[in-house]
């Protein structure tokens, strides 16, 4: 009785997977996912990991993150799923290089030149200090775009 309800188990298990799709993203990068039927709504298991943006009902853009697994669930209009998607994010690993020292963690991005870089699992402090320089450019870039757009008003 036992083994009839393990294969059992086993079969909706195998099912389920079967019926999921899956999807590899780069963390910090954007992929287009186009769907064979038209979306109506659409759930990301866990947003901080990978999120999507919807172009069109058929058209979507995933993002990346932060390394981990997430899953998708696209329904129709008539509220029926139909696409589960896992999604697997992992870091971009050329041109990444991973300081420890002891237990505090700092990522580099080596394109050209090595840069740290924000990355989930990287020491608090090293995090947060790149991310408030992150953060001072993008309103620096910010404002000068403000700047330009009132001076070609006036």
């Amino acid at each position: 009785m036992r083994t009839i309800f393990s294969a059992i188990a086993v079969f909706f298990i195998m099912a389920q997977s079967a019926s999921a799709g899956q999807i590899w993203l780069t963390m910090d990068q954007v992929r287009p996912f186009k769907l064979e039927n038209p979306a109506q709504k659409i759930v990301v298991g866990n947003p901080s990991i990978a999120d999507v943006t919807v172009q069109d009902s058929q058209n979507l853009l995933m993002f990346g993150k932060a390394p981990g697994l997430t899953n998708i669930y696209i329904f129709n209009e008539d509220g029926e799923t139909f696409e589960n998607l896992i999604v697997r994010v992992r870091s971009p690993s050329s041109d990444m290089l991973t300081v420890h020292r002891g237990t505090a963690r700092t990522t580099y991005n080596c394109t050209t030149n090595c840069e740290a870089t924000i990355t989930v699992g990287d020491d608090p402090l090293s995090f947060t200090g790149v991310s408030s320089q992150v953060l001072n450019k993008f309103s620096q870039a910010a404002g000068a775009a403000d700047s330009a757009d009132q001076t070609d008003e006036n």
